[in-house]
């Protein structure tokens, strides 16, 4: 699978468009007067505790005061990854007033502020590092068990003491060397900010998370982007100045669009962007989606519209249901849906195109680099997912609740004859 990277930049605005063997997988818009946060850290203040939900409030500078669980509370956590915390209480460990260094986990979304975390994590290209939980972790997604012992023996060796060391997928068949320097350099980003901690105003950021563009563009090589095209020549000659000392290999990857033409319409990017706000997807055999969001859930209806097949029902109907699974897992992670998701698959007897068509589901999700599990399928055909929840969804960035009907789409009609 292939990669290209379009950056479209306009006065007021910046879209960053995924293409994966040509077609739109993710659409990433930052406006010129709110930009994301998520990554970046910050020594801020905490303004109130509350015991009865195991949280406290912390003033980072935003809009909205930032909320921490008890969870990500440090001393919580033993471990990097650790699900089972610590029977600490948080009002124990933190008080009203106090300064501490928090790490965004989420943007604000709707009327919540971000969301935080106490344990530092710094990603590189081939680990993150921890610099405040101890331990060794080896990617999941790396499944050869001579391979997870090798790296782990070799990272142990880099490992600064009372630090802990995540190793990415990327990192399967890396020499020593690479992983050495991808460590050294991100203990360097924590004594920076270790020494940014010492004094200040607070609220104060200490680290700001390098922006997407530039995050893909250094793991270009392990994500197998082929090209990134730009049309701002400003951030055109940035990203290669920013290449120049982290991936000197990727430059020759970096094109910058000349032509007077819109670069989203050259591509054929806003059909793919027209289809991602639309509440009924038509598949290419015939069939459709529906998708219908409410403040709970999303539901994904699969109809085979169109589509009769050519030999008998069952047929028919397990070749719409693979097909969806397919389509149903890239609009997910275009539209950026999150949260609880039931997929409503047409009905079928057998129980062997069942496990087929959850098993492309499945297969198609772990192209998404969010965190998402699947339950499984009922007899119903119904089946349960979640997707982790980061950013606002596409919907709710690129479109606005309708004045006239209040948001449902609909209108009330009207009964009066003159009108």
């Amino acid at each position: 699978m292939t990669r290209e990277i379009l950056v479209d930049r306009k006065p007021k605005l910046k879209r960053i468009a995924i293409l994966e063997d040509g077609e739109l997988a993710e659409l990433h818009v930052e406006y010129a007067d709110k930009t994301g946060i998520v990554g970046n850290i910050y020594r801020g203040k905490v303004e109130k505790v509350f015991p009865g939900m195991q949280c406290a409030f912390v003033d980072i500078g935003a809009d909205r005061n930032a909320y921490l669980s008890a969870e990500e509370v440090l001393p919580v956590r033993k471990q990097p990854y650790e699900k089972k915390p610590f029977p600490l209480k948080i009002e124990s460990v933190i008080k009203p007033g106090q300064e501490i260094t928090v790490q965004v986990l989420k943007d604000e979304i709707g009327t919540k502020g971000p969301k935080v975390t106490m344990n530092i994590a710094l990603p590189g290209n081939l680990a993150v590092l921890y610099p405040l939980s101890p331990g060794i972790g080896i990617s999941k997604k790396i499944k050869s068990e001579s391979e997870r012992e090798r790296l782990k023996n070799m990272v142990k060796k880099m490992c600064p003491e009372g630090m802990g060391i995540v190793v990415r997928t990327a990192a399967e068949g890396t020499a020593p060397s690479e992983m050495e320097k991808c460590v050294r350099e991100l203990v360097e980003i924590w004594e920076i900010i270790r020494k940014k901690e010492e004094k200040g105003c607070v609220p104060r950021c200490l680290y700001t998370e390098p922006d997407l563009v530039q995050r893909l563009a250094r793991s270009g090589a392990n994500l197998n982007i082929k090209h990134i095209v730009m049309n701002d020549r400003d951030e055109f000659e940035s990203l290669l100045e920013y290449l120049s000392h982290t991936a000197p290999e990727m430059k020759a990857n970096v094109r910058f669009f000349s032509a007077d033409y819109d670069l989203f319409r050259f591509y054929r990017v806003d059909g793919a962007i027209r289809e991602a706000l639309s509440r009924k997807v038509w598949l290419k055999s015939g069939g459709y989606l529906v998708f219908d969001q409410t403040e709970a859930l999303t539901v994904i209806d699969v109809n085979t519209g169109k589509f009769t097949g050519k030999n008998n029902q069952d047929e028919t109907i397990f070749k719409t249901n693979c097909e969806a699974a397919r389509v149903i897992a890239r609009q997910i992670r275009l539209r950026d849906i999150s949260g609880i998701i039931l997929i409503d698959f047409i009905d079928m007897k057998d129980r062997t195109h069942k496990e087929e068509v959850l098993s492309i589901l499945k297969e198609e999700c772990r192209k998404d680099a969010n965190q998402d599990f699947i339950a499984g399928m009922t007899n119903l055909g119904l089946v349960e997912m979640t997707r982790k929840k980061v950013r606002n969804p596409l919907r709710e960035i690129l479109t606005e609740p309708c004045p006239k009907c209040g948001g449902t789409g609909r209108v009330t009609r009207s009964f009066h004859d003159n009108d």
